[in-house]
């Protein structure tokens, strides 16, 4: 009888051990979107002779021990212009500001760029796609801005995704929540169908991808013909492990 019912708690507990984490949604998810909290971000960022203003998306990570500021890789191409050729702000760097747009009161400030590197080039081809993620230790908070949870757990095939953020003649205060679906799976990235009809990408770069509950799975990145490519969370997890940077998984 003994040996029986070892044999008993030896299958309850494997059939713990397999049910899968419930995951529950985040609050605001099931408001309407002009209730949802402010969450995307656009960028301003001064050099000693250059403003860019209102330039991509950008937005910030709760990962359960700290804020961590993420934007887009691909940003510096922008910079190109002010004699920026690898992953690395200089000398000539004065601030960054992230803020919802419309609303410059409600920003936030960045203090480092945490995975600066100045042997990688800045380059359409090594900043697109595989790694298009920057990050930066945030120096000045804002109680008007929500930071995102992670969901660490890889989307599946026909998965719906949303980014939300401003293109790049959208000025209107809330940014546009566009229905996504996922694709094709290819590690760091994914490649994934735009369902929501007539949008213009252009400009949308950076913007924050959730899932269906509130979580963070992405960050838009490009396209390719007809597909969008959007970064996956996976390389984000890789920089915070790299940088030593404590997060809940």
């Amino acid at each position: 009888m003994k040996k029986y019912y070892f044999i008993f708690l030896i299958l309850i507990s494997i059939s713990c051990q397999n049910q899968e984490k419930i995951i529950e949604k985040e609050p605001w998810i099931k408001k309407t979107t002009s209730q949802w909290p402010n969450f995307a971000l656009t960028n301003t960022i001064k050099f000693t002779d250059t403003i860019y203003q209102n330039i991509a998306n950008s937005f910030l990570v709760d990962t359960g021990f700290d804020t961590i500021a993420v934007t887009c890789k691909h940003i510096f191409l922008v910079f190109k212009s002010n004699d920026l050729s690898t992953i690395d702000l200089g000398s000539s760097f004065v601030n960054w500001r992230m803020y919802p747009k419309g609303q410059n009161e409600k920003d936030v400030q960045i203090s480092q760029l945490i995975n600066k590197n100045s042997n990688e080039l800045v380059g359409e081809f090594n900043t697109l796609k595989n790694r298009d993620w920057i990050i930066f230790k945030v120096k000045q908070t804002n109680s008007g801005i929500y930071p995102l949870k992670i969901r660490t757990t890889p989307l599946k095939k026909g998965e719906f995704v949303y980014s939300v953020g401003w293109g790049h003649q959208q000025n209107s205060k809330l940014p546009l929540l566009i229905k996504m679906k996922m694709y094709k799976n290819l590690g760091n990235y994914y490649y994934i169908l735009t369902e929501t009809k007539n949008i213009n990408p252009v400009g949308r770069s950076g913007s924050p991808v959730i899932d269906s509950n509130g979580y963070l799975v992405g960050i838009v990145s490009g396209a390719e013909g007809n597909l969008g490519v959007i970064g996956s969370v996976k390389y984000l997890t890789e920089q915070f492990d790299k940088h030593n940077i404590k997060y809940v998984k």
